[in-house]
Formats: structure tokens, C-alpha cells, sequence
């Protein structure tokens, strides 16, 4: 190709690409997928799940807490550390170790 084909075809793309990056939808939408796989990536960070959030995100953090177990046999969630024995039983330790089932 020609140098002037390849500006040409620089300069049409450039306006599609810059009116994605400027929309607060899309930069929301890329800020809240950047954030879910993070927490899907690390059991030990805390998944706090606060009243006034709407269903759609309480839901959402629901389903990675339970991806988490399923994939790494414990899950932080609200400040505490839920576990998944092999049996499929869940439970919670307190200070002193003890097992509490859910």
C-alpha cells in the first residue's frame, strides 16, 4: 500500500475511535469489567455488598463470590473469609479456628 492509502485509512478510523473512547458509557462499562475480572482473579479481596446498591451489581457480586468458591475453595466477602470444603459444605473460621457451617 501507499503511504497516502494508509493515512487515508488512519484518518477515517480515528473519529470512530475517538468518539468510543470519549463516551462515559463505554469508559463505566471498561472500568466495571477491569474491576470484576480483579476480583475474579483474587480470592483473598474483599467483595463488600452495600445496601444501597442496585440488584443488577448485588447480583454480580454474587456470582463472582460463588465463581471464587467453586474455583478457589474460599472467597472474602463483607470482611470475612467463606470456605468450600470438598463435600460442598461451606463454612466461616473465627479467631480461634473453630469451623462455623452456613
Amino acid at each position: 500500500m501507499t503511504l497516502w492509502i494508509k493515512l487515508k485509512m488512519r484518518k477515517q478510523s480515528r473519529p470512530s475511535f475517538l468518539k468510543s473512547f470519549k463516551d462515559r458509557n463505554w469508559l463505566k462499562a471498561r472500568f466495571a469489567n477491569q474491576l470484576s475480572n480483579s476480583l475474579m482473579i483474587d480470592p483473598e479481596r474483599d467483595i463488600v455488598m452495600a445496601a444501597w446498591e442496585d440488584e443488577v451489581q448485588l447480583r454480580e457480586k454474587a456470582d463472582i463470590h460463588r465463581a471464587r468458591l467453586n474455583r478457589f475453595g474460599r472467597s472474602k466477602i463483607n470482611g470475612e473469609m467463606i470456605f468450600l470444603e470438598s463435600t460442598g459444605c461451606v463454612y466461616k473460621r473465627d479467631a480461634g479456628g473453630d469451623k462455623y457451617y452456613i
